[in-house]
C-alpha cells in the first residue's frame, strides 16, 4: 500500500499540471478540469493500473483528453434532448397554458414501464448524468438512453396527437 501511495503521488505531482492544461484547453472551466484530472488518477488508483515508465505521461494524457470528450458528448446528448422537451414546452404553453402542462404532467406520470418515468425524472429532473443513472438503477447506459428515448418519442407522439 505504501508502494502505491508513493507511486501515486509521484505521477501527481509530476503530471498533473500537463494534464490539467489539456483538460483546460478543451473544456474551458477550471472545476470541471479539476475533477477530469482528479478522476483519472482516482480511476489509476483504484483500478492499480500499472504505468510503464516511459507511457506514463502519454497514458494519463490521453485518458484526461477521453474524459474530457465524453464530457462534450454527454453535454451535447443533454442539450439535444432539452431543446427537444422545451420546443414541445414552447407549443404546449403558448396553446392553452395550464391545462396543457397539466396534461403533460399526466402524460410523464403514465409513462410506462415505470422505469421509463424514473429515468426521465432521475435524467431531466435531477440532472444526473447516465452512468450513475445506470448505477443507481442496475441497468446499462443503453438502457438508459433507451428508455429516455422511447419517454421523448412517446410524449412527443402524445404531443402531436393532442394538437391536432
Amino acid at each position: 500500500m505504501k508502494h502505491e501511495k508513493t507511486d501515486i503521488e509521484r505521477l501527481f505531482k509530476r503530471y498533473y499540471q500537463p494534464m490539467y492544461r489539456v483538460a483546460r484547453s478543451i473544456l474551458y472551466d477550471c472545476d470541471e478540469c479539476r475533477d477530469v484530472v482528479s478522476d483519472v488518477f482516482a480511476h489509476v488508483l483504484s483500478e492499480q493500473i500499472v504505468l510503464l515508465p516511459g507511457t506514463e505521461e502519454g497514458y494519463l494524457v490521453r485518458a484526461v483528453r477521453n474524459r474530457c470528450l465524453n464530457i462534450i458528448a454527454h453535454k451535447d446528448i443533454r442539450e439535444r434532448t432539452a431543446k427537444l422537451l422545451l420546443a414541445d414546452a414552447e407549443t404546449v404553453l403558448s396553446e392553452q397554458d395550464n391545462e396543457l402542462l397539466d396534461r403533460l404532467m399526466q402524460m410523464i406520470e403514465n409513462l410506462e414501464p415505470p422505469v421509463r418515468r424514473q429515468i426521465l425524472r432521475l435524467r431531466h429532473l435531477q440532472g444526473l448524468p447516465f452512468q450513475r443513472i445506470a448505477d443507481e438503477l442496475d441497468v446499462s447506459r443503453v438502457t438508459v438512453y433507451h428508455h429516455l428515448s422511447e419517454a421523448i418519442n412517446s410524449i412527443k407522439k402524445q404531443l402531436n396527437q393532442a394538437g391536432q
